[in-house]
């Protein structure tokens, strides 16, 4: 696997999302934005890693926290 990239703007809209403030059909432009990158390089790990049955039994098939999981898990970042 390779080292997960994050910029600082969706290191943000992914905490929007998971503490419940948006959610990619109300986001705004910028927000969608982001996200929709999130999105695309969870799916992408999602693939590399055949973990689609590991992200639904451990995070109930919430693709961005099983990514910002794993994210933290490589940073080592305790939240």
């Amino acid at each position: 696997m390779e080292k997960i990239e994050l910029t600082a703007d969706e290191i943000k809209v992914i905490k929007q999302q998971l503490n419940g403030e948006i959610e990619v059909w109300n986001a705004d432009d910028y927000q969608q934005k982001h996200l929709t990158s999130v999105i695309d390089k969870a799916n992408a790990l999602l693939e590399e890693l055949d973990a689609y049955d590991e992200m639904i039994d451990e995070k109930g098939g919430d693709t961005i926290l099983w990514f910002w999981d794993k994210y933290k898990a490589q940073e080592s970042i305790i939240e």
